[in-house]
């Protein structure tokens, strides 16, 4: 993979979801997430920046902590691009921009539960081929004039 920025800043996970899942938190609620391809947007304020963090998404071996880390740890879903930019902007001015999209929530709540902008949630669907997801990412970010890294997973 290629290497990931240490600053600060906001990205976006591009994930495959190969079949319709069941996640069960903590506190026994159950969210069933369709199969398809979601994005999660997310921040990395803290120490080790943006590579600290999205390199915790990657790793099998996690305290399970934030809802993100529920979908990931199912065998079912697997991330497939990543799209970062360094920014002290909130991950929560792209949300609004996927939504332009006709990108929808599917789970009020999802990644968003602390939030401070009052987003619907923190993951959103992606109605079109995983191409145009990707191409329509990318576009978001640059409409708030930032510049995304886009990192491609393989297997």
């Amino acid at each position: 993979m290629r290497l990931i920025a240490e600053g600060r800043g906001i990205y976006i996970l591009l994930i495959n979801v190969r079949e319709d899942i069941k996640i069960y938190l903590k506190n026994q609620k159950e969210w069933i997430i369709p199969r398809g391809i979601y994005f999660y947007v997310g921040s990395a304020k803290g120490p080790g920046g943006l590579k600290a963090r999205i390199n915790r998404h990657f790793r099998s071996e996690k305290n399970i902590h934030w809802h993100v880390d529920y979908l990931l740890s199912h065998p079912a879903s697997r991330i497939t691009h990543v799209i970062y930019a360094e920014t002290e902007e909130p991950e929560c001015i792209l949300a609004p921009l996927l939504e332009s999209y006709g990108y929808t929530h599917v789970i009020k709540g999802f990644g968003s539960s602390d939030c401070r902008h009052k987003c619907v949630s923190h993951l959103l669907r992606c109605s079109d081929e995983t191409g145009k997801c990707l191409e329509n990412a990318v576009l978001s970010f640059k409409k708030i004039v930032l510049s995304p890294v886009v990192v491609s997973i393989s297997v």
